[in-house]
């Protein structure tokens, strides 16, 4: 690296001669004569490292060294002294009045062009370094989003551009140093808890924002950086997502209904017995109608549930008539399929009543038995059977069709999954319906699980008894901010332990104060500071075992928070299950307050 050189020196020999020795290694020299002289130039042209002489008359080297070091408090600048006075206390005070070297003259070329090199190479990387941090800063203060960073004691370390038009509570300007109460209104442990906070604005007004924390170390010191995401867009998007839903319920619903009875009286004959040629499009039509029927419906019910705008109407009922009204409204599409309904154990003795919404109920019923009459052969027949005992009932629907494509087993709870022409087992659907049958089902404290028997597919409803505490099972409790993720795990455990699904630690608090809970699965994702998190998570489990499942951590964090961990990428039902299993059955080393 070729460096611009200052030579501060009132002896005009030694100092071209010291010029001339920085010339020949490559670098570039200017000369001065005097420490006026040398500031003179340091304001002209920055150079890369000063070569000074300690005693000249006027302003010494030492004065010179503390002006230049006045002139770039910002900028590191190598300054070596050079003396040819004997011993080494006037070398010590250099270097305690800002000098970063010394040599002795006269001055050793090979000695010159080695510390030349050294400084250099620094120099160099400094450069790279402040490079690097102006990219950051740039690329900060490009970002929309204010972004906000939090030292160990909440309070703002750094803030890009757009952070500079926040207010505090105050209506002040942010600046550094400020305390995270004094500008959302709670502590850094409160504030890291929060999925969205309210933020003012300088010169007025206010937004929500959706706050997204990591959190790093530097230096031994913790540091949390926010980014706060204004959800004002979003809100407006989803209330016309709303609107738009709305008047697809009331504009396109309303005329279809008409339709599908038109066309329904056409096919029973009510306008006349019809042309043998007009039959089949007919029914066309009706099939058709009543396809667009089910996903305006299953749209309408999906964005409702994603958006926990579908309430559901809970009272404790006997599942028994639901069944028998559920098989009576699947008659006339099994009439068609040409198939039977055979139904097994509904006037079972003794089984408890549930907890349920008989509408949402006959919902979850009525997507199982349609797929099973749509899947089932011409002159095959599907079964339902009750079964339960004191704890709860499962309700099982078996088909005798093709089965499920291997492709699909793993993903057939998901929303919009369907196979190629050739499935008949998800053709003609939307892809919906058991996403949406399974989260109903979940939103009633039970769940859905499919088996292959060996010949077509059984898909069973698990429910548990009103005021039942898991006696069928081990009751955990799953937090994870991923609605699908908590499905899956619900799925894949199902056949030993029954799961309660969380979006936060405060959902798990609610759920963990209404019945026994075995242990605790929980991804540290997006909600908030992981260590908070995990701390957090200790405390409520209280000495029950715990499991951290996800991919955003690594073994190291586990290993420094003391707690298992299994990867999301690497978690399938089986193996899961004897992770749970062996937690389960070893003795708690967590102490219970």
């Amino acid at each position: 690296m070729q460096l611009q050189i200052l030579v501060v020196d009132d002896i005009a020999e030694s100092r071209d001669a010291l010029c001339a020795a920085v010339t020949a290694l490559g670098h570039l020299a200017r000369g001065a004569d005097s420490g006026a002289g040398a500031l003179a130039l340091f304001r002209q042209q920055l150079p890369d490292l000063v070569l000074l002489d300690l005693l000249m008359p006027g302003m010494d080297g030492f004065e010179v060294t503390r002006r230049l070091r006045e002139l770039s408090p910002t900028r590191w600048l190598p300054v070596i002294v050079t003396s040819s006075l004997s011993g080494e206390q006037h070398f010590i005070e250099a270097l305690g009045s800002g000098a970063d070297d010394y040599l002795t003259r006269p001055v050793s070329t090979a000695l010159l062009d080695a510390k030349l090199r050294h400084y250099g190479g620094v120099l160099a990387l400094q450069q790279r370094l402040s490079s690097l941090a102006q990219r950051q800063s740039d690329i900060l203060d490009n970002i929309l989003d204010p972004v906000l960073t939090l030292d160990e004691t909440g309070r703002i370390s750094e803030l890009n551009r757009s952070a500079h038009e926040l207010a505090d509570l105050g209506g002040q300007a942010l600046v550094r140093g400020q305390p995270a109460r004094a500008v959302f209104g709670v502590d850094l442990a409160q504030l890291l808890e929060l999925r969205e906070v309210q933020v003012q604005r300088v010169g007025g007004g206010s937004f929500v924002a959706e706050i997204g924390a990591s959190q790093w170390r530097e230096m031994n010191r913790q540091h949390y950086t926010l980014v706060l995401h204004d959800l004002t867009r979003r809100r407006q998007l989803e209330q016309m997502k709303d609107d738009f839903l709305a008047t697809v319920s009331h504009e396109l619903r309303t005329p279809l209904t008409s339709v599908i009875g038109a066309v329904g009286l056409l096919a029973g004959g009510a306008a006349g017995a019809l042309p043998a040629s007009a039959t089949p499009l007919v029914d066309m039509a009706q099939r058709n109608a009543e396809r667009l029927n089910r996903l305006v419906d299953d749209i309408l019910d999906l964005t409702k549930l994603e958006g926990d705008r579908l309430p559901l109407q809970l009272r404790e009922q006997p599942l028994a008539p639901l069944l028998r009204e559920a098989l009576q409204a699947a008659e006339t599409q099994a009439q068609r399929q040409q198939v039977s309904l055979l139904a097994e154990g509904l006037d079972t003795p003794g089984l408890p009543d549930l907890n349920i919404d008989g509408h949402r109920i006959l919902q979850v019923l009525g997507n199982l038995l349609n797929n099973a009459i749509k899947h089932s052969p011409p002159g095959q027949s599907v079964r339902l059977t009750l079964s339960g005992k004191p704890s709860g009932v499962t309700v099982t629907i078996r088909d005798r069709g093709p089965g499920i494509a291997p492709a699909l087993r793993g993903r057939l709870f998901q929303k919009f999954v369907q196979g190629d022409s050739g499935d008949r087992r998800t053709s003609e659907g939307t892809g919906l319906g058991l996403y949406i049958a399974q989260t109903l089902a979940g939103r009633m404290g039970g769940h859905i699980t499919v088996d292959e028997p060996g010949d077509g597919a059984a898909f069973s409803l698990h429910l548990p008894a009103a005021g039942s505490v898991g006696e069928l099972a081990p009751v955990l409790i799953h937090v994870d901010r991923d609605l699908q993720s908590r499905q899956r795990v619900a799925q894949w455990l199902s056949p030993h332990y029954t799961v309660r699904s969380a979006g936060s630690l405060e959902q798990a608090r609610a759920l963990e104060a209404t019945e026994a809970i075995a242990g605790f699965i929980a991804n540290p994702q997006d909600q908030g500071a992981a260590d908070t998190f995990c701390a957090e998570l200790r405390r409520l489990a209280a000495g029950r075992p715990m499991l951290l499942l996800g991919d955003s951590i690594d073994q190291d964090f586990c290993e420094r928070v003391d707690l298992p961990w299994l990867a999301a990428a690497e978690a399938q039902a089986e193996n899961l299950q004897q992770v749970l299993h062996l937690l389960l059955t070893l003795p708690s080393s967590e102490p219970t307050p």
